[in-house]
């Protein structure tokens, strides 16, 4: 084992910087989630890096966003599971389309969630190759082309694989001091949607069924629930309605986002917000709520503890110190948790401010964690006995 960690090591040291243009490539590559062509891309990139090194390869093609991808080391049953997304947040017309180095930084559209991490992964995977280990292992990697809009289309492929999964290990962007996440608030995705009666404005504005104030209304109750239940977060961050100033509006709507750190909470939270939409402020104005997309939570539970401990372990071997970390964001780690499967998130480089135009990571770690991952595979298939 001494021999395969200086090996490893030695190697991630002498491809660092290939696996700084990698990312940078990557991160130069538009991916917003509906930009198919550029989510593609950078598959194609991810794919032509691997140069086949996990060969079984389905594709799950996609009209409307780009195509999803399970690649795996042998056509077992059982196996560990890489997760990663190819989407970010940031449309082709945004201003941050490019890397920026800045000391020991590297800024750039989704370089922390989660581009750094399919580069963290992309170089773990090639480091166990060197050493000669891939051939070895069961190995899954999972890459989803929709997770910034609640992985609405690619969760059915969690779903089927979840049940194959020994132990999964996502690579979301770790926290500022290295923390690996253990457990994650669930969380939904929603629309309310606020119907009134329109007319013109000069036959009077002070009796009205405006959907625009209905919404306004239903905005202020619904934010109220902030401090409903403990753990629980509500955002109203989109708006839309109406047809201009002189005209009382038909329909508004809204894009809400909800999060909760008790999977019970959820149907006490869900049927709070419909019993609060179903009072109206104005007569002849609607309200209806509708659910988007969905994430459960990922549990703290004695799994999650046993793999961290042995996360930490190997990260103490390499000499590099890790914390664990609750963390209120969702990921498609949420899906194999919330299953009962052994699951660690955050395991991408040290990163801030992802979702921003001042999104950056730290460059040394992505080797680090390159090492880290590589190295715990190892181990964890040893101490599990599942290596072949």
């Amino acid at each position: 084992m001494e021999k395969e960690v200086r090996n490893i090591i030695s190697f991630l040291e002498n491809q660092a910087d290939k696996q700084l243009r990698f990312l940078i490539n990557l991160c130069n590559q538009n991916s917003y989630t509906h930009n198919k062509k550029g989510v593609d891309q950078v598959a194609q990139l991810i794919l032509t890096e691997l140069d086949g090194i996990l060969p079984f390869h389905r594709v799950y093609e996609q009209k409307e966003i780009g195509n999803h991808h399970l690649l795996k080391s042998k056509e077992s049953s059982k196996s560990i599971y890489l997760v990663g997304h190819l989407d970010t947040v940031f449309p082709p017309n945004h201003p941050f389309q490019q890397c920026n180095i800045k000391g020991e930084l590297l800024y750039g559209p989704g370089v922390g969630d989660m581009k750094g991490g399919l580069g963290v992964m992309v170089y773990a995977l090639k480091a166990l190759k060197e050493v000669g280990m891939l051939p070895k292992l069961n190995l899954s990697l999972i890459l989803n082309s929709d997770e910034e809009i609640g992985s609405s289309n690619s969760y059915l492929i969690f779903l089927e694989e979840r049940k194959k999964a020994i132990a999964c290990l996502v690579a979301e962007c770790a926290g500022p001091n290295g923390e690996i996440v253990i457990s994650r608030n669930g969380k939904l995705g929603a629309r309310i949607d606020c119907s009134g009666k329109d007319r013109h404005v000069s036959n009077g504005t002070h009796e009205k069924s405006s959907a625009i104030l209905e919404l306004a209304h239903q905005i202020i109750s619904i934010e109220s629930l902030n401090a409903y239940v403990p753990g629980v977060s509500i955002n109203i961050g989109k708006i839309e309605g109406g047809l201009g100033p002189s005209t009382i509006a038909a329909q508004a709507h809204c894009l809400l986002d909800v999060r909760w750190e008790k999977e019970e909470h959820k149907e006490i939270l869900l049927n709070k917000i419909q019993e609060e939409l179903s009072r109206s402020s104005q007569p002849g104005c609607h309200s209806e709520f509708k659910i988007l997309n969905s994430r459960p939570i990922m549990p703290l539970n004695e799994a999650n503890k046993i793999l961290f401990i042995m996360m930490q372990q190997t990260a103490q071997r390499i000499g590099q110190e890790i914390n664990s970390e609750h963390r209120r964001g969702t990921s498609d780690a949420n899906f194999f948790g919330s299953a009962g499967v052994p699951t660690l998130d955050g395991l991408g480089p040290i990163s801030r401010n992802d979702h921003t135009a001042d999104e950056f990571i730290k460059i040394s770690s992505l080797k680090e964690r390159s090492a880290l991952l590589a190295l715990f595979i190892l181990e964890y298939n040893r101490k599990t006995g599942i290596t072949i």
